[in-house]
C-alpha cells in the first residue's frame, strides 16, 4: 500500500525527457547484435575445435556491459526528467513599500560648506539607501525650475544608482527650486504604481511654504515625508563653471544658509522625520528606520484583520524535484563502464560531422583569426590584417588602413548601420566617389542625427564638389577666352597680311606708272628729236635734268610710302607682343591661384588622413577580446555620459511643461 502511495505522488516536473528512452533502447539493440554477431562462428567452425577457439565461459560477462549501459541511461534520462514526490509550501508575499527620493539640483547644492560639495554629499548618501533598500520598489525624482523623473518606482535599484552621478545643477534647463512641484510629481508615481502609502525622502537645503502646504496635503492621503538636510547653518558661496560667484540682483554674493528649523517643522507636519548630514550611516538610518516599522506593522494581503497572522493564501504548495539524487546511483555505473572503456565509445556518437581541416599556425591555438587580424593591424601590418579578419566591419578597418578603400566600401555594403555606412562613405571618399560618399553620409545622418563627424564629413565633401563645378567652370571660361583672342590675333594677322598686299600692288602700280611715263616721255622727246632736228644741246640737257628731278622726287614718295607701311607693321607687332603679355600674365595668375588651392586642398586632406589615422589608431587600442573581462574592460572604454540623454531629456519636457520663474532662481 505504501509502494502504490508512493507512485501515485509520482510527478515529473520535464516529462518529455522520457524520449530519450527511445535513442537509449536503439543503442542497447546495436551494442546486443554486435555480440550476437560474435557468437554465430559456432555455426562455421568444427564442434570439436568450439571448447578450444571460443570462451563460453566469458558470455555471461559481455551482457554486463550492455545492461549497465541501459540501466545507466535509464536513470540519467529519469533524472533529467525532475521526479518529485512531494510538495513543499513556499512563500509568495512580497514587500509592496514604496519609497520616492526627491533630490534638489537647484545651483545652492554647488556651494561647498561641505566636502566637496553639498551636491556630492547627497550622491553618496542617496547610493548608501538604495544600496540598504533590499526589497521595495524606489523612484527617483531630480527638481530646479521644474521636477523631473529621473526613475519611476522599480524593484531595481542598481538602475536607478548608475544615474545618480549624471545629477548635476548643470543639466538643469531652468533654475529654480520648487519642489512643491516635485512633491505632486511622487504622488503621481505613487498614484501609477497602485500605492495607497508610500514614504518621501526630501534630500534638499531649503524648503518654501508651497511645499510645505503639499507636504501637508500628502499626509492626510497616507504619503509620509522625510528631509535629509544638507549643508550647514553658516552656509558658502556658489561657485560658477566659469569663475566667480552667484550673485543676487543687487551685485551681491549670495550664500545660501541652511534653514534647520524649517526643515524641521516640514518634516513634523509630513508625519516623517529629519536628519540632517553626517560622516557616518546614522543619518540615513534613522530615516529608514520608520520604513522599515511601517512595513513591519503594515498587514499585506490575506492576512487576519484581528491578529494580523499569515493565512495560507500567502503560500503556495510547489513540487521539491528529487531527481539530482538519482545522480548518486549512476556513480557505480559509470565507474564500471569507464574501467571497461565504454564511456570513451559513447563518445564517438558526441562527435560532430568531419570539417574541412587545414594546416595552423601557433597562435592560432591561442587567438582566432579577429584577434590575429587586430594584432597585425596594431603593428602596422595592414595587408595582412585584411587576410586575417573574417568580421566584416574589421576587415573593412583594415582595407581601409591598407588603401583599399573600394574593397572596404563593398566590404561595407550590405551593414546598414550609422558606424557602417559612415565608414563607407570614408572609404568611398578617399576612392574618389564623391557623390555615393554623400548619399551614405546621409544613410548615417538618417539613422543618427547628431553624428557629428558624418555631418562635418558631408559638408567638406560638399565643399570639394562645388570647388570642383567652380575649376571646371573657370577652366572653361579660360580655354573658351584663350579661343576668343587666337581668333583675334588670327584676324588681326590676316587683316595685316591683305594691307601688306595692297601696299606692295601699291607700289607696283607706281612703279609701271612711273615706267610709262618714261616711256612716253622718251617717245615723246624721240618725236621731238625727229620732228625738230634744229634744237640745240641746251634745250636736251635741260629736258634730261627735269627728269631726274622727277625720278628723285617719285623715289621719295616711295620711300615715304614704304616707311609709313613699316612703322604701320611696327605699331601692330607691338600690340601683338603687349596683348601675349597680358595673357601670359594672366595664365601665370591663374596657375598660382590654381596650385594655392591645390596646396590647400593637400593640406585639408592630410588633415582629414591623419584623423583617420588617429581614430584606427583609437580602434586598435580599443579592440575587444573574446573574453568576458577583457571585453568588459573594452566596454568601460567607451564614454558613458548619460547626462547628456538626461539633459535633452529634461530640456524637452521644461520646453513642454515650462512653470512659473521664481525670483530667486538658486
Amino acid at each position: 500500500m505504501d509502494s502504490l502511495d508512493w507512485l501515485q505522488q509520482l510527478h515529473l516536473i520535464r516529462p518529455w525527457w522520457l524520449l530519450g528512452l527511445i535513442p537509449l533502447a536503439l543503442l542497447v539493440w546495436v551494442f546486443s547484435r554486435v555480440q550476437a554477431l560474435s557468437r554465430n562462428w559456432a555455426s562455421v567452425i568444427d564442434k570439436r575445435l568450439l571448447p578450444h577457439l571460443l570462451e563460453r565461459a566469458g558470455a555471461q560477462q559481455k551482457s554486463v556491459p550492455v545492461i549497465s549501459l541501459f540501466v545507466l541511461g535509464s536513470l540519467i534520462i529519469f533524472a533529467l526528467a525532475g521526479p518529485a514526490f512531494e510538495k513543499r509550501p513556499q512563500p509568495v508575499f512580497k514587500a509592496r513599500s514604496a519609497l520616492v527620493i526627491i533630490l534638489d539640483l537647484s545651483l545652492s547644492m554647488d556651494a561647498a560648506d561641505v566636502k566637496p560639495s553639498r551636491l556630492a554629499r547627497a550622491h553618496f548618501k542617496i547610493e548608501d539607501i538604495l544600496k540598504q533598500r533590499k526589497e521595495g520598489q524606489t523612484a527617483l525624482i531630480a527638481y530646479a525650475a521644474n521636477a523631473y523623473t529621473v526613475s519611476p518606482l522599480t524593484d531595481d535599484a542598481y538602475t536607478i544608482s548608475a544615474q545618480i552621478s549624471a545629477l548635476q545643477t548643470s543639466i538643469m534647463p531652468g533654475q529654480g527650486s520648487r519642489l512643491d512641484i516635485a512633491l505632486e510629481k511622487a504622488r503621481e508615481l505613487f498614484n501609477n504604481a497602485g500605492h495607497s502609502k508610500g514614504h518621501i525622502i526630501i534630500v534638499s537645503d531649503g524648503i518654501n511654504k508651497k511645499a510645505t502646504n503639499v507636504i501637508k496635503q500628502l499626509k492626510t492621503e497616507g504619503f509620509t515625508s522625510s528631509i535629509l538636510a544638507i549643508g550647514t547653518a553658516q552656509g558658502a558661496p556658489i561657485a560658477l563653471q566659469n569663475g566667480g560667484f552667484v550673485k543676487d540682483h543687487g551685485g551681491n554674493i549670495v550664500i545660501p544658509k541652511l534653514d534647520i528649523n524649517a526643515l524641521q517643522q516640514a518634516a513634523q507636519m509630513g508625519g516623517g522625520r529629519f536628519s540632517q548630514l553626517s560622516a557616518s550611516d546614522r543619518d540615513i538610518n534613522h530615516l529608514l528606520a520608520m520604513i522599515d516599522v511601517e512595513k513591519s506593522t503594515e498587514k499585506p494581503p490575506g492576512t487576519d484583520d484581528q491578529s494580523g497572522k499569515l493565512q495560507t493564501k500567502l503560500t503556495t504548495d510547489t513540487w521539491y524535484e528529487a531527481g539530482p539524487w538519482l545522480l548518486l546511483a549512476v556513480i557505480p555505473f559509470a565507474a564500471y563502464a569507464f574501467r571497461k572503456g565504454l564511456v570513451f565509445v559513447l563518445l564517438i556518437f558526441l562527435l560532430p560531422l568531419p570539417q574541412p581541416a587545414q594546416a595552423f599556425e601557433w597562435s592560432s591555438l591561442w587567438k582566432n583569426s579577429d584577434q590575429q587580424g587586430e594584432a597585425a593591424l596594431a603593428q602596422g601590418e595592414a595587408e595582412k590584417a585584411t587576410e586575417l579578419f573574417k568580421d566584416p566591419e574589421w576587415k573593412a578597418a583594415a582595407q581601409y588602413k591598407a588603401g583599399q578603400y573600394q574593397q572596404a566600401a563593398e566590404q561595407l555594403k550590405d551593414i546598414d548601420t550609422p558606424e557602417a555606412n559612415y565608414n563607407r562613405g570614408n572609404a568611398l571618399a578617399k576612392a574618389g566617389q564623391l557623390e555615393q560618399a554623400i548619399q551614405a553620409y546621409n544613410r548615417t545622418l538618417e539613422q543618427q542625427g547628431d553624428h557629428e563627424d558624418a555631418q562635418y564629413n558631408k559638408a567638406l565633401l560638399e565643399k570639394a564638389q562645388q570647388e570642383q563645378k567652380d575649376k571646371q567652370q573657370d577652366k572653361d571660361n579660360k580655354d573658351q577666352k584663350n579661343k576668343d583672342q587666337k581668333d583675334k590675333d588670327q584676324e588681326q594677322q590676316d587683316k595685316n597680311e591683305k594691307d601688306g598686299d595692297k601696299s606692295e600692288q601699291n607700289d607696283s602700280s607706281s612703279d609701271n606708272k612711273d615706267e610709262k611715263s618714261d616711256s612716253e616721255k622718251s617717245d615723246s622727246e624721240k618725236s621731238d628729236a625727229d620732228n625738230n632736228n634744229e634744237n640745240s644741246e641746251d634745250e636736251n640737257s635741260q629736258q634730261a635734268q627735269n627728269n631726274k628731278d622727277d625720278d628723285k622726287k617719285n623715289n621719295e614718295e616711295k620711300a615715304a610710302e614704304e616707311k609709313a607701311a613699316e612703322k604701320k607693321a611696327a605699331e601692330e607687332q607691338a600690340a601683338r607682343e603687349q596683348a601675349a603679355r597680358e595673357q601670359a600674365a594672366r595664365e601665370k595668375a591663374d596657375e598660382q591661384k590654381t596650385a594655392e588651392e591645390k596646396a590647400q586642398q593637400q593640406q585639408e586632406e592630410a588633415r582629414e588622413e591623419e584623423m583617420r589615422a588617429q581614430r584606427a589608431r583609437e580602434i586598435a587600442d580599443e579592440t575587444p577580446d573574446l573574453s568576458k573581462q577583457q571585453t568588459q574592460q573594452w566596454l568601460k572604454k567607451i564614454p558613458d555620459d548619460p547626462g547628456g540623454l538626461l539633459r535633452r531629456k529634461f530640456r524637452y519636457q521644461y520646453s513642454q511643461d515650462r512653470k512659473a520663474q521664481e525670483n530667486q532662481p538658486w
